[in-house]
């Protein structure tokens, strides 16, 4: 059976010293796929209403391009801080 090989595998290596720490390793995968997917459907929602109106041919909202960098590298910035 290949995930019992797959399982067999990992702990020979070395990589991981039991099953357990496998399987917390596995969950703890899960949860953060969670929680980027959760991130990813909030921005979408989010996005959603302007990416409607693009598609009915309303203007969108003039974008200031110096703003948007200067907000793009003080997110950085920001973010960069906080590791």
């Amino acid at each position: 059976n290949a995930p019992d090989e797959f399982v067999e595998q990992q702990l020979q290596s070395g990589k991981y010293p039991n099953y357990e720490a496998m399987v917390q390793e596995g969950l703890r995968l899960l949860q953060a796929q969670e929680e980027r997917d959760t991130e990813a459907k909030r921005i979408a929602d989010e996005l959603r209403p302007a990416y409607e109106r693009f598609k009915r041919g309303e203007p969108g909202i003039p974008l200031d391009a110096e703003d948007v960098i200067r907000r793009g590298r003080e997110h950085l910035a920001t973010k960069h801080n906080q590791i």
